[in-house]
């Protein structure tokens, strides 16, 4: 079969070879687990849904449980409520200059990670301006980045914030 688009197949062919050497350093370098174990980062993806606005929150679990402390209680009541405390202290959002507040529908604790679904407390509105600050364990990891992702007027955008960089301005 002929293809009608051959500049496609030299640029995936060219990726391709890219993807390979890449792979190849890495894997003579001692693999994949080798690099991950200095990657530090938290997800905040923010996005709007049924007439609300949501943040799902993606943290390393043993980090984030560091920074809470290990005295926080046996019941999962005990962890939910340190987790709110801790990200209300660590984190703030305003919407066109209206600040949220966070109610937290849901902790997931899995293996690696713990995901927590909250609900931002805010009128939906036609976005122009998103204010986030964001120091989420920074105190604690010297490389933590926190990647903010929006989702808002057909548009994706994201932003790294680090401990030298704990705030941005999202505007649409």
């Amino acid at each position: 079969m002929i293809s009608l688009y051959p500049w496609k197949i030299n640029n995936f062919v060219s990726a391709m070879k890219k993807v390979c050497i890449v792979l190849s350093l890495l894997v003579l370098n001692g693999g994949l687990p080798a690099i991950a174990h200095d990657l530090n980062f938290g997800l905040f993806d923010l996005f709007e849904k049924d007439q609300a606005y949501f943040m799902e929150i993606r943290l390393d679990k043993a980090n984030l449980v560091e920074a809470v402390g290990n005295d926080v209680g046996s019941t999962k009541e005990d962890w939910n409520c340190a987790l709110s405390q801790y990200l209300n202290t660590h984190m703030s959002l305003s919407i066109n200059g209206i600040k949220a507040s966070f109610d937290y529908e849901e902790f997931i604790f899995l293996d690696d990670v713990i995901v927590v679904m909250a609900k931002l407390d805010i009128p939906i509105q036609n976005i122009s301006e998103i204010q986030v600050e964001n120091t989420v364990l920074l105190e604690i990891i010297e490389n933590q980045l926190n990647i903010i992702k929006a989702s808002f007027h057909d548009k994706r955008r994201s932003f790294r914030l680090s401990k030298k960089r704990f705030s941005t301005t999202i505007k649409y």
